[in-house]
C-alpha cells in the first residue's frame, strides 16, 4: 500500500501542467503475482489540437499502450500489467502527420496519472452499428445520391455508415471554414463494431479548403459494401457543420435518357415561354407606340355601324371630303342625323370626338344623352303644343269678351233683319236699330256695320 502511495505522490507532481516533449517513469519492486491497471486520466488537451497524448507502459521488453482510446481521441486511457516487477512509463504527445510542418505549437495538457490493482476486464464488442462502452449509441446510417449535413460536436467524433450498390462512389466534402478530419473503413460485411481512428485512412480537411473529394473504392464486386465514416471536429469550443455529397461514379460514365428527356423538355419550355413573353411584350409596345384616337371605335361600332348606300342618298354629300355619295359604298349615320363615309367619319374621330357639321359630341355618355332626348321630344313637342293652343284661346277670349257673335250665312234670297243693339257705342252713325239687307249685293253696308258696332259674323 505504501509502494502505490509513493507512486502516487510521485506522479502527483506532473498532473497540473505538461510541457515537454515526453515523460517518463520508472519503478521497481511490483509484485508479480498480481494485477495492475495503470490510467492516465486527460482533464485538458492541447490547445492546438495538433497533438494526441498517448501513454506507453514498458515491461518485460514490449511496449503496451490503450490504441482503442488513443486512436479515438478518448479522454481515459487504460493499461492492465501483470507478472512484473520493473515498469516503466512514458506519456508523450504525438504530432499528426498532416500539422508536422507547424512549429510554435502547445503542447500543453493536464491529466492525472494512477496506479491500483485490479483484475483484467475484457473490453465488450458491440454488434454493428452499436458502439461505445456499454453499446448504447448507435452509427448513423447515410442514403447513397443524397446531400447532407452534419453538426459535429467540439473536440468529438462523429461515427456513420453508407451501404453501396455495385458502384464506385466520389465523397464530396464541404467543411464550411471549420477544420475537420475524416477516417473511413471499408468492409464487405460486419457484425462486431469497428470504429475508425486517426491510423485508419485519417485525412484532414484544411479550413483553406471548402471542397475535398474522397474516392470510395469497392474491392471487388461485392453487394452490399459498407463504409464507415469518422468524423472529427478539431475546435475545442465550438461545435461545427459539415456537409457530405455521395456521386456515383457509374452514373457519370453515361447520361441516362429520362435525364435527356427533361432537359430537352426544359428547354423546349423555355423557348415556349420566351415566345409568349416576346409577343405579349410586342403587343404591349403597339399600344404604347401607336396613335390613340380621340374616339375609341368601339363607340363608332356600337351607335354608328357601317350600312350601304342606297339609291335615295346617291345626291347627298360627306361633310367632310365634300364627294357625293356612290351606291353600294359604306357610310355612317351619326345620332344626330348627319351622314358621313366610314373612312372619313374614322379619320375625322381620331382628332376630333364630335360631328363634324354640328359639332355634336360623340361620346358614349352624350350620345346617351342625346338619344333619351330624341326619346322625350314627341311628349315635350305636344306639351308645348298644347300650352300654345291654351294660351291662344285665352287671349282670344279677353279679346272677344261683351262683343255678339251672329253668324251671317250669304244666301241668294232678299233677307232683311233687325238687330237691337243694347251695348254698343254711341256713335253718329251707329243707331239703336240696324236694319240692313242681307242679299250680296249689300255685302259692303253690312260690313261697315259689323266693324264699326263690333258685331263679329
Amino acid at each position: 500500500m505504501y509502494f502505490l502511495i509513493s507512486i502516487t505522490t510521485v506522479l502527483a507532481n506532473y498532473n497540473t501542467q505538461y510541457v515537454t516533449d515526453y515523460l517518463k517513469l520508472e519503478h521497481n519492486n511490483l509484485d508479480a503475482s498480481k494485477t495492475y491497471l495503470i490510467q492516465m486520466i486527460i482533464t485538458q488537451f492541447p490547445v492546438d489540437n495538433y497533438c494526441l497524448p498517448i501513454m506507453y507502459v514498458l515491461f518485460n521488453k514490449q511496449n503496451y499502450y490503450d490504441q482503442y482510446s488513443y486512436s479515438i481521441r478518448a479522454n481515459v486511457q487504460s493499461v492492465f500489467i501483470q507478472q512484473a516487477q520493473n515498469i516503466t512509463i512514458d506519456i508523450n504527445c504525438l504530432l499528426l502527420e498532416h500539422f508536422n510542418n507547424i512549429q510554435d505549437f502547445n503542447k500543453t495538457m493536464h491529466f492525472n496519472l494512477t496506479l491500483n490493482e485490479a483484475v483484467i476486464q475484457s473490453q465488450k464488442s458491440c454488434h454493428f452499428p452499436y458502439y461505445g462502452l456499454s453499446c448504447s449509441f448507435k452509427m448513423q446510417k447515410i442514403q447513397a445520391d443524397y446531400t447532407i449535413t452534419y453538426k459535429v460536436l467540439n473536440n468529438s467524433w462523429f461515427y456513420a455508415y453508407i451501404v453501396l450498390d455495385n458502384h464506385n462512389y466520389d465523397i464530396l466534402i464541404q467543411n464550411k471554414q471549420a477544420l475537420f478530419g475524416i477516417s473511413s473503413i471499408p468492409a464487405d460485411k460486419l457484425n462486431i463494431t469497428i470504429l475508425p481512428t486517426f491510423f485508419t485512412n485519417f485525412e484532414v480537411i484544411d479550413s483553406k479548403n471548402q471542397e475535398k473529394s474522397i474516392s470510395l473504392t469497392r474491392e471487388g464486386n461485392i453487394s452490399d459494401y459498407i463504409f464507415i465514416f469518422g468524423l472529427f471536429n478539431f475546435n475545442t469550443t465550438h461545435n461545427q457543420e459539415i456537409t457530405i455529397s455521395f456521386i456515383s461514379l457509374s452514373d457519370m460514365e453515361y447520361f441516362p435518357l429520362w435525364a435527356i428527356i427533361i432537359l430537352i423538355s426544359i428547354f423546349l419550355f423555355g423557348i415556349f415561354m420566351a415566345s409568349i413573353i416576346f409577343l405579349s411584350f410586342k403587343r404591349q409596345y403597339r399600344k404604347l407606340t401607336q396613335i390613340q384616337p380621340s374616339l375609341d371605335r368601339k363607340i363608332l361600332n356600337k351607335y354608328m355601324p357601317n350600312k350601304i348606300v342606297d339609291s335615295k342618298m346617291i345626291h347627298e354629300t360627306c361633310s367632310v371630303c365634300l364627294i357625293q355619295f356612290e351606291n353600294k359604298e359604306k357610310y355612317r349615320h351619326t345620332p344626330c342625323n348627319h351622314n358621313f363615309h366610314d373612312q372619313c367619319l374614322a379619320d375625322w374621330t381620331i382628332k376630333q370626338a364630335n360631328c363634324p357639321v354640328c359639332r355634336q359630341s360623340l361620346q358614349e355618355l352624350d350620345i346617351q344623352k342625346l338619344i333619351k332626348q330624341k326619346a322625350q321630344q314627341p311628349k315635350k313637342n305636344e306639351e308645348v303644343n298644347e300650352k300654345v293652343q291654351l294660351k291662344e284661346d285665352d287671349q282670344q277670349q279677353q279679346s272677344d269678351r261683351g262683343a255678339l257673335y251672329i253668324r251671317f250665312v250669304p244666301t241668294p234670297f232678299r233677307i232683311s233683319c233687325r238687330i237691337d243693339l243694347d251695348n254698343c257705342p254711341k256713335e253718329e252713325h251707329s243707331p239703336q236699330m240696324i236694319q240692313f239687307d242681307g242679299t250680296p249685293k249689300n255685302q259692303s253696308q253690312r260690313d261697315l256695320y259689323k266693324n264699326q258696332d263690333r258685331i263679329v259674323e
